[in-house]
């Protein structure tokens, strides 16, 4: 089963991790991304680098540290963003199964995916499509958030939508959301006034993809209600859609009630 976790380096990274690199001006990057790369030949993995830009000729001379299984190199867009990043990473990790590896092996500099910054919108939307398509286990995905190239904002968005983490940070939304199974998603860690805007921004990025959306909650800490009221809004905002609550505490049942929002016009059902 998938849990949250923080880990020291991207050494212990398994098959069906989803980790937020965040990396700081100072960081040896390209040392740290070749060590990860070179375990792909350990591991018996097919190793793909999201990111390098241009003619194949040019994106060799400008970035050999990040060169990739040269058969699937023909299948890399000359630009990158975040549809084409999901586009060649679903492809390629069907291709790693045909072809008997153990898994897709990915480093993504989101840096280049997004070269512009982005949203947390964007950001929520685009990682829990992500995670969903790994936490089918057949792929392992390191997204590397360079700090300079994104603010803060979308860094703690990066944060809360992986179910695991590397690299020092200032304090953050203390929760988690990633992918159960399918439509389902684990919340896990305190949902407060710190994370609230974080948490009703990838609430929302789910209902904007799936007619019912899953949240279950038997890790979930704390839901204080700045939290309740992010959930009802963003529940509230596709009245045609609908969020189930599952493994809620006590506690957070009945303040849910005494808030008003079990009420109709929210389509939240805490279910037992």
């Amino acid at each position: 089963m998938r849990s949250a976790r923080t880990l020291p380096t991207l050494d212990p990274v398994e098959v069906g991790d989803h980790v937020c690199w965040l990396v700081d001006p100072g960081d040896d990057f390209t040392g740290t991304a070749r060590a990860f790369l070179s375990d792909g030949a350990l591991y018996g993995d097919k190793v793909l680098v999201v990111g390098a830009r241009g003619p194949r000729r040019q994106r060799r001379e400008a970035a050999p540290e990040l060169l990739v299984d040269p058969h699937a190199e023909d299948t890399w867009p000359d630009s990158w963003d975040a549809e084409a990043m999901l586009g060649v990473v679903r492809r390629e990790a069907d291709t790693a199964n045909r072809e008997g590896f153990r898994a897709l092996r990915v480093l993504a500099r989101m840096d280049q995916v997004w070269p512009d910054g982005a949203s947390p919108a964007e950001v929520a939307r685009h990682e829990l499509g992500l995670d969903a398509l790994v936490a089918e286990g057949r792929a392992l995905v390191v997204c590397a958030y360079h700090r300079q190239s994104f603010r803060r904002a979308s860094v703690e968005q990066s944060v809360g939508v992986h179910p695991h983490t590397v690299g020092m940070r200032p304090v953050m939304p203390d929760f988690r959301m990633f992918s159960a199974e399918s439509d389902c998603w684990s919340v896990s860690g305190v949902v407060d006034s710190d994370g609230a805007a974080t948490f009703r921004t990838a609430v929302s990025g789910l209902l904007s993809r799936s007619a019912t959306v899953r949240l279950r909650c038997e890790g979930l800490e704390l839901m204080d209600a700045a939290g309740m009221q992010a959930l009802a809004e963003a529940a509230a905002a596709f009245p045609d859609r609908k969020v189930i609550v599952e493994g809620a505490n006590e506690t957070v049942r009945r303040c849910w009630a005494l808030l008003g929002y079990d009420a109709p016009q929210i389509p939240v059902e805490l279910a037992p």
